[in-house]
């Protein structure tokens, strides 16, 4: 896939905090990857590697922490190149258009429930196999992005334009038929549950529906008022405007904006944060 984006820039500090989130997710799984390839050279390394992994048959209050950990833990070089392709060149799409928030809660919410997914099938089915991979967070933001963007287009290889969602459709029915039989069902079927965390959220965010919320009262220090006066600036775009500009998007790219239309879909996606 080919985006009007810039390629990961290698001068890039690890977790700086002007970095976008893809970025900062990319070098947590790259620095791990290297860690654990370093340490399994040793005699005891590949106990780290399982330490670190999901073990359906431990139980879950000896190994909860391994729900973290498993979505940063490769199993090879392709195993982790595949997983931050995917995850720079669709996460950078979508976290230009709605921030950087929204995409470490897609990674780690669609990753828990992946987790959570291929657990209910392993006990189901009797599955022994451990889970390691980001790939059930990052189809979290497969999902967003197609339902959020649904008519951005991209170049495959250079040369066959094609929209976002029927990449995304074409994958997730390669995931459905892979979940039995395939020597990687565990996978597929974690991927099912970051999916399914990517429509949830997206759609919430969207304001499609709402997640119930609780308020908890906070103690206020500032000194109370004798008298309120309510002032209210409506500064939210439009729907309408939002609309416009995501088709805009969808048809030339983000860098078809103008400075103004980038700066209303910035205050659109954090009052929608």
């Amino acid at each position: 896939m080919i985006t009007n984006r810039p390629l990961f820039r290698l001068n890039s500090k690890p977790f700086d905090p002007m970095n976008r989130a893809v970025v900062n997710l990319i070098w947590a799984n790259v620095i791990v990857f290297i860690g654990l390839f370093i340490i399994r050279l040793l005699p005891f390394g590949d106990a780290v590697f399982y330490f670190l992994s999901f073990n359906p048959t431990k139980p879950l209050y000896a190994s909860f922490y391994s729900i973290i950990t498993s979505l940063f833990v490769h199993d090879g070089l392709f195993h982790l190149l595949g997983n931050m392709l995917w995850l720079y060149f669709m996460g950078i799409i979508l976290e230009d258009l709605i921030g950087k928030k929204p995409i470490y809660t897609l990674f780690f919410g669609g990753g828990i429930l992946g987790v959570a997914v291929f657990y209910a099938f392993s006990m189901l089915f009797n599955q022994p196999n451990p889970l390691v991979g980001a790939s059930a967070g990052i189809a979290a933001i497969l999902a967003a992005t197609a339902l959020f963007t649904p008519h951005y287009r991209v170049f495959l290889f250079g040369a066959i334009e094609v929209e976002i969602r029927w990449i995304v459709l074409i994958k997730v029915v390669f995931d459905l038929l892979g979940m039995f039989g395939s020597s990687n069902a565990g996978g597929y079927q974690a991927h099912i549950g970051g999916y399914l965390f990517g429509f949830l959220y997206i759609t919430e965010l969207k304001g499609q529906w709402n997640f119930p919320k609780i308020n908890f009262p906070r103690k206020s220090r500032k000194p109370k008022r004798s008298a309120h006066v309510n002032i209210q600036k409506n500064n939210t775009p439009s729907q309408e405007e939002i609309d416009r500009i995501l088709d805009k998007i969808s048809a030339g790219g983000y860098d078809s904006l103008n400075e103004k239309e980038k700066e209303t879909l910035f205050k659109a996606s954090h009052n929608k944060s």
